[in-house]
């Protein structure tokens, strides 16, 4: 039979979800799919493929968008929770069967990566602040994180829609695929690798 969904075409779905959000359809100041496709990333592949995937999509599309010094924040703040998130994933054991508590954990670990972001990424600004924006002390501290809350605020609701929209896509298609006996290759919601 043909396998329709496997781990090589949903990495390349994910890949050009978020590579062409940030690069074409861009659809707002720091509404990411990039956080959204690495937890369903982390959850459905693991750790190699997680990091990669992350690894691929903010190089190729700086290539395309540009980046300033602020991209050794911003790559890291993606980074680093693409190694961190799939061990997490492997730790809690997904003996979740329920896909309502599943999307609230994907989007529970999502929302935490954007907070993530924000903290890591605005001192990041701050230390690096080029146009001398902020003082270099706790009060242009705080005052860039008080600036970097409306990012935020897009970044979070980005995650709380994204995240169940792709979970609950990809298993209506493996479901709807294997009704029609297409293909059991891919198990979106079951156990997590345990190789990384």
């Amino acid at each position: 039979m043909k396998k329709i969904i496997n781990h090589k075409s949903l990495f390349i779905i994910l890949f050009l979800f978020a590579f062409l959000e940030r690069t074409v359809f861009d659809l707002g100041p720091n509404i990411e799919l990039l956080t959204s496709v690495m937890v369903l990333s982390a959850f459905a592949f693991g750790g190699k493929m997680t990091f990669w995937l992350t690894l691929a999509v903010i190089a190729f599309s700086d290539l395309i968008i540009g980046n300033s010094k602020i991209f050794l924040f911003t790559w890291s703040g993606f980074l680093i929770p693409s190694l961190v998130l799939p061990k997490l994933f492997r730790y809690l054991k997904f003996g979740i069967r329920n896909s309502r508590w599943k999307v609230i954990l994907l989007s529970g670990t999502g929302v935490v990566s954007n907070l993530f972001f924000y903290a890591y990424t605005n001192f990041g600004v701050w230390l690096l602040d080029t146009w001398g924006m902020y003082t270099k002390d706790l009060a242009g501290l705080f005052r860039c994180y008080i600036n970097g809350l409306p990012f935020l605020k897009n970044q979070v609701i980005s995650s709380l829609i994204f995240i169940p929209l792709g979970y609950f896509a990809v298993s209506y298609s493996q479901r709807l695929l294997e009704k029609i006996n297409f293909s059991k290759n891919f198990k979106f919601a079951s156990k997590i690798p345990t190789k990384s």
